[in-house]
This record gives C-alpha cells, structure tokens and sequence, in this order.
C-alpha cells in the first residue's frame, strides 16, 4: 500500500524534501501556464542551491514525460527567467566538485542492433551493455554522488504527441533500463550523417546548460555520424569530456582507430572491449569491469543468432577481447 502511495519522485529518493520539490515542479509544469509557471518554477528552483540542486535537477530529469530539459528549454516561456535559472545553475555548479560522469549515449547500433550492423540478430540489446552503463553510473568508487545518469542521445524525432520517444523508452525498458533521460531529433535531422551529428551537438550544447557541474561520458557508433559527434565534443567541450566510446559496426581499420584514439576517440567491437578502455581511463572499477566481462559472456551465450557463422564471427571478437583483461 506504502508504494502504491508515493509518487514516482519519492520512489526515487530517500530524501523526502527533495521528491516533495520535483513533484511540486512537474505539477507546475502540468497544470499552470504562461507567467504564473515561469515565476513558480524560479521561485522553485533558485531558492535551492549546491549539492542539493544538482539532486533535485537530477531527480527532475528521471521524470519519463517531462524532463528537465522540456521544464527550462519547453515550459518556460520568458526567455529573461530562463537564463535566470540557467546562470542559477552556472553559478552553483562552480562552486561543486562532481567526480561523477554523465554518460550519454546513442541508441540505434550502439545500445540496440538496428541499422548498420550485420553482426548480431536484429533488434539484440548489445552483450555486456547494460553492465557497462551500470558501472559507469557506479563509478571507480562505487560511492557515486548520485545516480541515473544516463542519458539517451538520437537522431530519432520528437513528434508533437511524444509517439516516437515513447516508443523509444519503452524498447529500452524492455531491454532492462528503467532510470534514464532522451534527447530527441527531428525528422530534418534524418537527412544526413551530418545533420544528425548536429542535432545531437545541439541537444548536448543544451545538455551542459543543465547539468554544468558534470563532465561527460559518450557512446555511440561509426555508422552514423557519431565520430563527428565525438570530434566536436572535444572540440566545443575540451576538459568537459572524459571519453568517447565508439560500437564500430563497419570494420574501421586499425590504422584509422589508432589515429582517432589518439584523440580520445576510441573504437571497440565489444562492450568488453570498452568496459577495458573505461576501466583504464579511471571510470569503472576493477570489480565492476569483472562484472561487465561476465554478463557479457552471459548475454552473448543467451542470444539467438541467426547463423553458425554470424556467431562464430562475434565469438573471436569476444575471445581476444576477454584475453586483454588484466588477471
């Protein structure tokens, strides 16, 4: 009956004051409009401040219809008491230490085979993906500062009745992820390998307004311009971006990857491959990749492949990756 009870923002805390503050703001954001919303989210929102704010902006953002970005970015209709809140947020942020990462990652061939990739049965949730994002989420000392911190990065639209992200979220709650955040596209974005990179920048420059105390972590693919997204977060975000993994999903050569690990941008076959790359870089710990290596070992006998070949073919990629791993 207790559960049943509490909102969906008290399921998510055990801080009552906090889940009493982000239900008060999705409320708002529902039921007023115009001036009366934007001064009650201000007033909401600039009367919290340091660690406290980076709780509530995080627990605001789990929220599945209306996130933190559509509350400032959507809801808010000033656009002087919106950067009112955004230099609230600036401002404390600089004041904070988060060790923490927020992971953002692509959906189609890097969390789901979808598109490009011929390498697994279509519609497969990758082998040891959803250990990796745990343990990112952990992080090295498995003490994070919070947790939830992954957000869904695509190209795919956002239609006006919210159809294609739902779908979206209710693929990836089906593959086992219940806690995370989505930002969208929009159909002009489909267009091209560069528009969609584009789009994606946009949402991320958007994302570190929100979230400004945080560095980042990506995951995406090489098949549909997530190397260009990976390029220009180092370049418009520098020490803001821990890592770049990339699922490459069309046979990079080896050449080609090293030049681009060079620049932090690292290409893996396998989640194993990357749980590595992650764990050496500091982000996961030696436990947690343990962990990652074996659900992904789980996860690959688990799948239905469509051909003796196909299986094989992934199996030598997992061998010499599982063979990397420190003993």
């Amino acid at each position: 009956m207790l559960e049943q009870s509490q909102t969906p923002e008290q399921r998510q805390t055990d801080d009552p004051e906090l889940a009493r503050l982000a239900h008060a703001a999705h409320q708002i954001q529902e039921r007023r409009r115009g001036r009366e919303r934007d001064a009650a989210l201000a007033e909401l929102l600039l009367g919290v401040h340091g660690p406290r704010l980076t709780r509530l902006k995080n627990l605001i953002n789990t929220h599945e219809a209306r996130d933190l970005e559509d509350l400032v970015f959507t809801d808010l209709r000033a656009g002087r008491v919106r950067q009112r809140i955004l230099d609230h947020f600036a401002d404390e942020a600089d004041r904070l230490d988060i060790g923490d990462p927020k992971v953002l990652s692509d959906i189609d061939d890097t969390a789901l085979c979808a598109l490009n990739d011929r390498r697994y049965p279509r519609g497969t949730v990758y082998p040891g993906l959803l250990a990796l994002y745990q343990a990112l989420d952990q992080g090295p000392s498995g003490r994070p500062f919070d947790t939830g911190d992954l957000t869904f990065l695509t190209a795919r639209p956002k239609d006006a009745w919210g159809l294609i992200e739902g779908y979206s979220r209710e693929v990836l709650r089906k593959a086992g992820i219940s806690k995370m955040s989505m930002l969208s596209g929009g159909l002009r974005n489909l267009l091209s390998h560069r528009s969609m990179a584009a789009r994606k920048l946009t949402n991320v420059r958007r994302y570190r307004r929100l979230f400004p105390e945080y560095r980042l972590v990506f995951l995406g693919d090489s098949g549909q311009g997530d190397v260009i997204v990976g390029e220009q977060l180092y370049a418009r975000h520098g020490p803001a971006v821990r890592l770049v993994l990339i699922h490459d999903v069309v046979a990079t050569d080896q050449a080609e990857r090293q030049a681009y690990a060079e620049r932090g941008i690292w290409f893996v076959d396998t989640y194993v491959g990357a749980a590595l790359v992650a764990w050496r870089h500091g982000l996961i710990s030696d436990g947690a990749l343990a962990r990652v290596a074996a659900e992904a070992v789980a996860d690959f006998e688990r799948l239905r492949w469509d051909s003796p070949e196909q299986r094989v073919r992934m199996r030598e990629l997992f061998e010499r990756d599982l063979a990397a791993l420190p003993d």
